[in-house]
Formats: C-alpha cells, structure tokens, sequence
C-alpha cells in the first residue's frame, strides 16, 4: 500500500484526495534536510580542494626559493674556490720573483746591470744632513706682495 495516497470510499468513482498533512511535509522536510546536507558535503570538499590547492602553491613556493638559495649557494662556493686557485698561482709566483738568483738573472740579462765590486762601491754617511734646506725669502715675499696687492683691489 501507498501511505502517501490513501483513497476513502469506492474506488470507482473519482474520490477526493486528502494527503496527510504531517506526513507530506515530513516528507518536503527530509527532502530539504538531504539537500542541504548534500550541499554542505559539497561545500565542505570544494573548501578542502581550496585549502590543499593553497597549501600546495605554499609548499612549490617555499621549495622553489630553496631551490634559488641553493643555486646561488653553489655560484658562490664556485667563485670562491677560483679565487682560492688564483690565489694560489698568486703565491706561487711571488715565490719565484722572491728568489735572489732570479732577480740577479733578470738585473743582468734584460737591464744590463754590472756586478759591483769593492774598488767600485761609494759609502756614505746617512747620518749627517747634507743639504741644508733653504727658506724662499723671494718666494715668501712676492706671495705677501700679491697678496696685499689683492687686498688693495678687493677693498677700495
């Protein structure tokens, strides 16, 4: 049986229909209440498929600039062992400029520089002074001149 349509009386002729008010918006309420629960599940996934999204572009954004620190990270250390290398053929050539034999082949060869011997070598005294400096008295004086000179133009 149908509890929705129940029919009084003779089923031949056409009886009136008289729902069951209760029942019926029973019925409307528990559909209604399944519609907004249905919503509400849709909602709650659309709203965790939002937070996972921005979680995710949170999650790229952080390794992406991880990933740029680390690069710059590897340039860096990089340079920094080119720079330790040149600084070591640095210290490899003042190693061979620093050799007095070098520097004496050098003197010889390329600047046409002579042994000196004891009959050729001047010593001297660096102890005493031996120019006296001298005061410009001229010098002092035309500056005064030129300087009055001046003052005399500027004042009149």
């Amino acid at each position: 049986m149908n509890e929705e349509n129940i029919i009084n009386g003779n089923a031949a002729l056409q009886p009136e229909y008289k729902p069951y008010r209760k029942h019926s918006n029973k019925i409307h309420k528990k559909k209604d209440v399944n519609r907004q629960a249905k919503v509400k599940k849709k909602l709650k996934v659309i709203l965790n498929i939002c937070v996972f999204f921005v979680v995710g572009l949170t999650l790229i954004y952080r390794y992406s600039i991880i990933y740029n620190m680390q690069t710059e990270l590897n340039s860096v250390e990089s340079n920094i062992s080119d720079i330790n290398r040149q600084n070591e053929n640095l210290t490899v050539e003042l190693v061979k400029y620093n050799n007095l034999k070098y520097i004496e082949e050098n003197a010889m060869n390329k600047l046409k520089m002579v042994v000196p011997n004891k009959q050729n070598a001047v010593y001297i005294n660096l102890d005493k002074p031996i120019i006296k400096a001298q005061k410009d008295v001229n010098g002092i004086e035309t500056q005064k001149g030129m300087l009055n000179k001046l003052k005399q133009l500027i004042w009149r």
